[in-house]
């Protein structure tokens, strides 16, 4: 059973020009993900654009990654609907493509949190595969205390959080207070990540552009040095913060994938960077000393 733990991270839905699924830049996505030190990747979350695709891209995207992402990374699949049966589906089809987990929010603008337990219960009863619970209220509309939380996870037979609740080290705190033994991944673009791992996060799971900055934040944490995780958290901070920008940090973080050569654009199916982001984009990079490219970034 895969280990969650380390620096996973979030694909985005590639798309061409057309605005078509391009199942190339997919692949090799997740060929370069591997080649950063990744230690697993996640689909079909919020940042992969997935309202927007169809069931056959859904499926598409599955197949691709899958085939890309053996032998080289575990890959955990976004499952999350507003219907029980229908997240029991999902779950059943990325679990067939050889998914090693499935992340799972709550149903959006859920009325009741008391009634999220039960909802996790019926979608997720007899999962082949591990889940990872996402509490994000930004994309669900729910807020969900820790004691609901709590309540969901054991629901889920899960030991897994993907926590997107600002301030998340606060909540960090409380989760760990109350359930010791659980895994929880910090995600929001990384703009917490220190305070996040220092807080004891087994790790982060965000499309953060540069996941090689992520792990060697985290790897000083795991070895003791938090000088040296702030330092490098803190020399990097300004690009990190730029693109976790809401709106448009999709868009900016699609065009810094394209320039590591990881997309062949940087369509998406929503926000499009104009002249005076991008100037913004050049001047930020410039700043914190980052050239987009496809080698892994040595992390000083």
């Amino acid at each position: 059973m895969t280990a969650f733990h380390g620096t996973w991270y979030i694909v985005p839905t590639p798309f061409a020009e057309d605005g078509s699924l391009d199942t190339a830049s997919l692949a090799r996505t997740v060929e370069l993900a591997a080649a950063w030190g990744a230690d697993g990747v996640t689909i079909l979350g919020v940042m992969g654009e997935v309202t927007s695709l169809t069931d056959d891209e859904r499926e598409r995207v599955l197949a691709t990654v899958a085939k890309a992402a053996d032998g080289r990374l575990p890959f955990a699949a976004g499952c999350s609907a507003a219907a029980t049966t229908l997240v029991a589906e999902r779950i059943r089809r990325a679990a067939a493509h050889g998914a090693a987990g499935v992340m799972v929010a709550a149903p959006p603008l859920a009325p009741d949190v008391d009634g999220l337990a039960p909802f996790f219960a019926r979608a997720c009863a007899g999962s082949p595969v591990p889940v990872i619970v996402q509490d994000e209220p930004n994309a669900t509309g729910v807020k969900i205390p820790v004691s609901a939380l709590l309540a969901m996870l054991e629901a889920a037979g899960s030991g897994v959080v993907k926590l997107e609740d600002p301030p998340t080290p606060p909540k960090i705190t409380k989760l760990l207070a109350a359930a010791p033994e659980l895994t929880v991944f910090g995600g929001l673009g990384g703009v917490s990540a220190y305070s996040e791992l220092t807080r004891g996060a087994a790790g982060t799971m965000t499309g953060f552009a540069f996941p090689e900055i992520l792990r060697a934040v985290r790897q000083a944490v795991e070895a003791g040095d938090r000088a040296r995780a702030a330092r490098v958290f803190d020399r990097y901070l300004p690009y990190i913060a730029f693109e976790g920008q809401p709106g448009i940090g999709l868009a900016v973080r699609k065009e810094v994938l394209r320039r590591r050569g990881a997309l062949t654009t940087a369509r998406t199916r929503g926000a499009a960077l104009d002249a005076v982001t991008v100037a913004e984009l050049d001047d930020v990079l410039a700043r914190v000393g980052l050239t987009p490219g496809p080698d892994r970034l040595e992390v000083e």
